[in-house]
This record gives C-alpha cells, sequence and structure tokens, in this order.
C-alpha cells in the first residue's frame, strides 16, 4: 500500500487520503461558507405567479418547498402572491411586486433574545404570530418605518418614500425611520389602530385604515394565514438557478436609505465588483454607495506604513 512504501530516499510519503484531507482543509480555510450547509430559516410553503429568488451572486426561480437562508431576498412578479413560514412560527404572506429580505435571522444566543429582523422594501405583507413566544424575529423594516413585534397580526404597505400598517390584533411599537438610518421615538399601537408614515414628515395614528388602504389590500390577506408547512416538512426544493442579476435590478437594494441592508449588500455582492457591466455602474454611482469604493479601490484603504529598521531613531543618543 501507498501508506507502507518508502521512497529511494527513505522517506516515507503519506497516503492518498492524508493528501486529499489536507488538500480539502486548505480549501475550506480560504472558502469557510463550504465547510458547514447554512441552516434554513423559513420555508415558501404557498407560491402563485413568478418569483425570484436572489442568494449570494446569483438569481433563482422561486418554488414552494425552497428553504430560505439568511440575508436571502425574494422578489415577486406582478400579480404573484406567497406565503413564508419561519422556524419560530412567524407566518408571512407577500402581495404583487413585494421586495422582501431576510435581514437577520440569528442563532444561538442571540436567536434566544429575539434579534431577527425583515426588510420590507416595497409591497404588501401580511405577519401573524399564531405561536407563543419565543419568537426570533422581533422586528419589520421598511425604507420608511420600523415595526416591532409581539403577538401582532399586522398588515403593511410600503414603497421607498411611504409605508402604513393596519394592525389587525394584538399590539406593537411603530418608529419612524430617521435620518442616518436611525428610529425616531416609537409609538405603541393596538388592535384596529392604523400608522400611517411618510419619510421627511410626521407620522400619523388613526383609529381605522383609510378606504384606500383597504381597497389596496390583496384578497387573500382578509382571512387568517394557514399554516402549510407540514406538506413540506420532509420535502425540501432545491431552487433552479435562472441567471445573474444586473446593477439596475438591484440598485435599489444597493442604495438602500437602510444601513443594515447596505451591510447585507456589500458583503453578500462583493464579488459582483468582478464583473465588468456591474462594477462599471457602481463606479458611475459611487456617490450613492460610498462604501462599494474600499471594494472597488482597496489599494486607496491600504494602510501606509514605513518600515522599521535597525537605524531608525526615536531622538538623539
Amino acid at each position: 500500500m501507498l501508506a507502507n512504501t518508502t521512497t529511494q530516499s527513505g522517506a516515507r510519503p503519506q497516503s492518498w487520503a492524508r493528501v486529499a484531507l489536507g488538500r480539502l482543509t486548505q480549501v475550506l480555510l480560504l472558502f469557510p461558507a463550504l465547510a458547514f450547509a447554512a441552516e434554513p430559516v423559513a420555508t415558501v410553503t404557498f407560491l402563485e405567479g413568478g418569483a425570484s429568488l436572489l442568494r449570494g451572486v446569483a438569481r433563482y426561480a422561486l418554488a414552494e418547498g425552497v428553504r430560505l437562508e439568511n440575508a436571502d431576498i425574494v422578489e415577486l412578479n406582478d400579480k404573484a402572491l406567497a406565503q413564508i413560514e419561519f422556524t419560530d412560527g412567524t407566518l408571512v404572506a407577500l402581495g404583487p411586486r413585494s421586495r422582501l429580505m431576510v435581514l437577520s435571522y440569528p442563532s444561538g444566543a442571540a436567536r434566544a433574545r429575539g434579534a431577527g429582523e425583515l426588510f420590507l422594501l416595497t409591497g404588501w405583507l401580511k405577519v401573524e404570530r399564531p405561536r407563543a413566544e419565543p419568537h426570533v424575529i422581533s422586528r419589520i423594516r421598511t425604507p420608511a418605518l420600523e415595526l416591532s413585534l409581539a403577538n401582532t397580526t399586522a398588515v403593511i404597505d410600503a414603497t421607498a418614500a411611504e409605508a402604513m400598517v393596519f394592525l389587525e390584533s394584538g399590539e406593537a411599537r411603530a418608529a419612524q425611520a430617521g435620518k442616518g438610518g436611525q428610529a425616531e421615538e416609537p409609538v405603541r399601537l393596538k388592535g384596529s389602530q392604523f400608522y400611517a408614515c411618510k419619510r421627511d414628515q410626521r407620522c400619523v395614528v388613526a383609529p381605522r385604515p383609510t378606504r384606500a388602504f383597504l381597497e389596496g389590500i390583496p384578497r387573500s390577506f382578509m382571512d387568517t394565514l394557514p399554516s402549510r408547512l407540514p406538506k413540506f416538512k420532509e420535502h425540501a426544493v432545491a431552487p433552479r438557478r435562472s441567471g445573474d442579476f444586473t446593477y439596475e435590478e438591484v440598485e435599489a437594494w444597493v442604495n438602500s436609505p437602510t444601513p443594515p441592508v447596505r451591510r447585507v449588500v456589500v458583503n453578500r455582492w462583493h464579488a459582483k465588483a468582478s464583473d465588468p457591466a456591474f462594477r462599471d455602474a457602481l463606479a458611475t454611482n459611487m456617490r450613492e454607495h460610498p462604501e462599494w469604493d474600499r471594494i472597488l479601490n482597496p489599494e486607496k484603504y491600504k494602510e501606509s506604513q514605513e518600515p522599521w529598521t535597525s537605524e531608525r531613531r526615536t531622538g538623539p543618543r
């Protein structure tokens, strides 16, 4: 056997298994994400119409049964509907043209503290908390507001500059998103109350939602969200890759006014800087996302260190 043979010099060569293990270890050190599969945080349990999943630097076709991971982005097409069920029991329904990011879904001690967040860039979202606490997801953000959840059932409609919340039941705290991503003083909301917020304008609390809001709610949001998770408990579906995405398609994410979203985007998409078209678009619009300058021009951020020599002196002898 190889492990028991010797070379002419008398050295004992490594076995093929040891060599292979060594090479695998080097690969995992270079690419730690390969060492462990990402932990699923949710399952898509209903989908009607077309939808995409942005994961890493690729676009995938979304389907029922697909497991979502931390930092995944879900984007629905026109007239599409979806339901996502998280491992903490939170149910989320999405309406047409909705764009949602799993902003944070921690594990371990942070999971017990309820530090999970979802970010609704645009569109309609309904959230239900049918299971008793503890919950991982404690907050839903939009570009205009932050909604802290308890045992809450709420409907949210968000755009880049405006957000409206109808608290169907339970309690929640809503706060306007200020400049720099800092939230203003929160307001406590109770069942049946309506909260409307526009960027750079004072938010309004009303005893009932407006007529325009009620007319816009997707019809499926009128009913309690039924859990469909048992159907997919033992049946995970792998998303099918459908191609790459362009800068224009994700510009709203790259230039999000919410700092935590921008940090996730830079962390997940920095490899897109090697795509010439994406890189050119980033460079052209650098004023909108200055954090990308470190990725495109790393030489500007190298610390200049004067070489130390034995002749270097701190003062006269």
